[in-house]
């Protein structure tokens, strides 16, 4: 999870952790890129407003190395124009903050279910 408000970031950690996922937070890009480059992960939760970039231009990066995971943005910048930015950097969804933890949790189980977690694929 890529999240720069602590608070926030501890909160949805917390919650994610208690529902059986297990997470990992940066509270900026280049901590994410740091934990992309040592880890494999399932899903990536990016927020857009970061302290040394931009979660847009993240996601462009991620994608072209890791084209199979999955992002979902999380951010306060619910504009159609930014929801546009966010699927054509590569984002598979994007949620306006604020929002629901019964939300975050239904968005985060579609995107798992439709790419296998061990595979890195879509499902057919």
């Amino acid at each position: 999870m890529l999240e720069d408000d602590l608070a926030l970031s501890a909160g949805l950690c917390f919650e994610l952790d208690a529902c059986g996922h297990l997470t990992v937070a940066a509270y900026h890009c280049e901590k994410a890129r740091q934990l992309l480059e040592k880890e494999a992960f399932d899903l990536a939760l990016f927020d857009v407003n970061l302290p040394d970039g931009s979660g847009f231009d993240l996601c462009r990066e991620v994608k072209e190395k890791y084209p199979n995971l999955p992002v979902l943005f999380l951010t306060a910048r619910g504009m159609d124009t930014d929801l546009t930015l966010g699927f054509s950097a590569g984002g598979d969804d994007y949620l306006s903050k604020p929002f629901s933890n019964a939300e975050l949790l239904s968005r985060v189980k579609a995107l798992l279910r439709r790419y296998h977690v061990y595979g890195g694929k879509e499902e057919a």
